[in-house]
């Protein structure tokens, strides 16, 4: 017998006493997850402490909670008095992204479907990095991903894969353009992009080793959507200078304006200089399964697309996915590892996930997908789409209806940007609405965002809750008229 045999029989405990903590076939385990999963239930369902979007409480107090605690106490507190500890306070100073006052970001209230399949899936702890850990997922993301291509309109070559997100797919897409131009893409690429593009692009360009200029915006027009005569203009100036046209980068909804570039135009120039089409759709993808669809009229063109499925789908984050209109483009990414077999020595016709992704471990996010999909069907996604439309037409009604605030421009998807206007002119104005911003979060009332658009500060309402409607927006707004005014008095004192 070795010394280290001797050793560790010597260190560990005598029984498992806590072995039930574990989930496993055996009954007790099982019934241990069922007390704790209803107890976990129980506390959501109870609902936060009375609040609105937020219970107000500062970075500070927050802290402070949790100095109070010893993460790993010498013995343990048990389930129930862990989640008094911590399930309680998880809730309470939550961002209640549920509440029709949560307006700040692209952060939408979650379906009931996709939280069942949320148990299943950390039960069930599936991997997807090799058929044998998670044989059911596995072909359920292969069932939703050709559902997905079929619904975009992609040819019968495409394929996808399942990401954490838009930033994700964005990084996978440029990777496996820059692929396809072969090895003087980092050095000499270009990839075009509008300037109201998410911030991935850059960031994607840098981390993949592209020039630091390789990433060349395109003007856009006064509704936010990339202007084709001035990519046509780019492309040529690229060109002269001697740089490699890799990509260009829609967008199908901008962050702030939602703006959707004009695709099937796109298209035309990218498919004129050979150049590979990705389309971040994160945003605006939702579209597909609502009577809005149209809108996205020259999708089904692109190389890439980039689907966020934890924005205007009601999915829990990390939810995401990226198509390619060929399988074969993701071969860049087949890189073999013996110890997760070659699937189709072993088992035969099994889908080989692991070669289509920058990720190893990989979670079954497809099954909430598809549950959710299942459980409320096309027209129920497309009333509840819709309803947040309309919610976002009525909020633009809503400014212009008010003196104190201006409209920036007529609200494409679900976000719609206004200014406070002070009397103390633009940059009263900009100290106030970051002043009235702050007020409404702390004060449980609304959770706002504030951006930049035209070198000042906007109010931005991102209305993914179908329970935002006209009389809460009201409220919100009546409440930042309010607050500013409280404020103006309060800069007017000496």
């Amino acid at each position: 017998m070795s010394m280290n045999y001797v050793a560790i029989k010597a260190a560990s405990a005598p029984e498992l006493d806590h072995a039930d903590q574990i989930l496993s076939n055996d009954a007790a385990s099982r019934r241990a997850f069922r007390e704790a999963m209803l107890q976990a239930v129980d506390l959501v369902a109870g609902g936060a402490a009375g609040h609105g979007p937020y219970s107000g409480a500062s970075v500070q107090r927050l802290r402070s909670i949790l100095d109070e605690l010893d993460p790993c106490p010498e013995t343990g507190t048990g389930i129930a008095a862990a989640l008094a500890d911590i399930g309680r306070p998880a809730l309470d100073h939550a961002l209640a992204v549920g509440d029709p006052a949560a307006m700040a970001h692209l952060h939408c209230p979650v379906a009931v479907p996709a939280l069942a399949a949320e148990v299943l899936i950390s039960a069930t702890n599936q991997s997807l990095d090799s058929w044998d850990q998670s044989p059911f997922a596995t072909m359920a993301e292969e069932r939703v991903l050709a559902w997905l291509t079929q619904l975009v309109g992609l040819p019968a070559t495409a394929s996808g894969n399942f990401t954490s997100g838009g930033s994700q797919s964005n990084m996978t897409a440029l990777h496996l353009a820059a692929a396809r131009c072969g090895d003087d893409a980092r050095a000499a690429g270009v990839i075009f992009t509008s300037e109201q593009s998410h911030f991935s692009i850059r960031k994607s360009a840098a981390i993949l080793g592209f020039a630091e200029n390789a990433v060349i915006t395109v003007a856009t027009d006064t509704d936010g959507r990339m202007s084709v005569p001035a990519l046509e203009a780019s492309l040529r100036r690229a060109i002269t200078r001697g740089r490699l046209p890799v990509a260009v980068v829609a967008t199908a909804g901008t962050t702030d304006l939602g703006a959707i570039d004009p695709l099937p135009e796109i298209a035309d120039v990218a498919a004129a200089y050979n150049m590979w089409m990705h389309v971040d759709a994160a945003y605006g993808g939702g579209l597909l399964v609502s009577r809005h669809r149209g809108r996205l009229a020259g999708l089904e063109r692109a190389h890439s697309i980039a689907l966020d499925f934890h924005k205007m789908l009601f999915q829990p984050i990390s939810c995401g996915a990226l198509l390619v209109s060929d399988r074969l483009d993701f071969l860049p990414l087949a890189t073999k590892a013996d110890y997760l077999n070659p699937e189709e020595a072993v088992f035969a016709d099994a889908p080989n996930l692991v070669e289509r992704s920058f990720q190893t471990t990989r979670r079954s996010d497809a099954l909430k997908v598809l549950m959710t999909l299942r459980a409320i069907g096309r027209n129920g996604l497309d009333a509840l789409i819709s309803k947040t439309l309309e919610n976002t037409l009525a909020a633009a009604d809503a400014i212009e209806e008010r003196k104190y605030l201006r409209l920036a421009r007529q609200p494409t998807l679900s976000t719609v940007l206004f200014r406070y206007v002070s009397p103390g002119g633009p940059e009263r104005s900009d100290t106030i609405a970051i002043g009235v911003r702050a007020a409404l979060f702390h004060a449980g009332i609304a959770a706002l965002a504030t951006t930049v658009l035209d070198g000042r500060v906007h109010f931005k309402l991102t209305l993914l809750n179908p329970r935002s409607t006209s009389d809460v927006v009201h409220h919100v707004l009546d409440a930042i008229g309010e607050t500013a005014r409280e404020l103006e008095t309060h800069h007017a004192r000496p």
